[in-house]
Parts: structure tokens; sequence; C-alpha cells
């Protein structure tokens, strides 16, 4: 999971270095209509799609902390707790690790909306 996570930000660096090379390759030819507007949106449409990648992985990675955090919790409880205390304290790291993954979501749909915006500009 994390070489697709490290592969999706390498590819982001390099779309926004092809997009600032794009740029300045365009900018002098702006007498050849065709010539700018052909390779824009497909480095846009390339940014958008690095940019949803990442974001997804940081979702999952954000999930998995979540779910990882749950256990540590879990274990704790059962090593400082006994009983009905026990209990209740695995609930709540449940309940803790369920409000953290749909945290993890909020942000993840914020960001798919925010990388769909910027593509509709």
């Amino acid at each position: 999971m994390s070489k697709k996570l490290l592969a999706a930000i390498v590819a982001t660096t390099l779309g926004c270095g092809l997009a600032t090379a794009q740029t300045t390759t365009t900018a002098p030819n702006s007498g050849s209509p065709s010539a700018g507007p052909a390779t824009a949106p497909s480095v846009l449409t390339q940014e958008g799609k690095d940019a949803k990648e990442t974001a997804k992985g940081e979702y999952k990675a954000r999930k998995k902390i979540a779910e990882a955090n749950k256990e540590l919790n879990k274990a704790d409880c059962e090593v400082s707790s006994n009983g009905m205390a026990e209990h209740a304290c695995k609930k709540h790291a449940r309940a803790q690790a369920k409000e953290e993954k749909a945290e993890a979501k909020m942000v993840y749909e914020n960001e798919k909306k925010d990388i769909k915006a910027n593509q509709s500009k």
C-alpha cells in the first residue's frame, strides 16, 4: 500500500513538473490555436487522476491507522481493566475507531469534491 501512495506522490510531482513544462513550451507557440488546448486538458486530467489516487491512498492509510489504534486500545483495556470495566473500555475503543474511520471518509469525500471542482475550472 505504501508503494502505491509513494507512486501516486511521485506521479503527482512529475505531473506538476510536466504541467510547468507544457505551459512554458506552449506559450511561445500561442499563434497555433490547436497546440495549446489539445495538451492542457490531458495534463489536467492526469493531475486529477494522480490527486484522486493520492487521496484514496491517504484515506486507506487513515482507516488502517484507526484500526491499529483500536487494537492498541483494546490491548490496553485487557491489561489495565477487568470484568465490566474491560468490556466498557473495549466498547469505547471500538466507538473511537468508528469515529476515526468516519472522519477519514469525510476527509476523503471532501478531497474528492475539491479535486473535481479544480478539474472543472
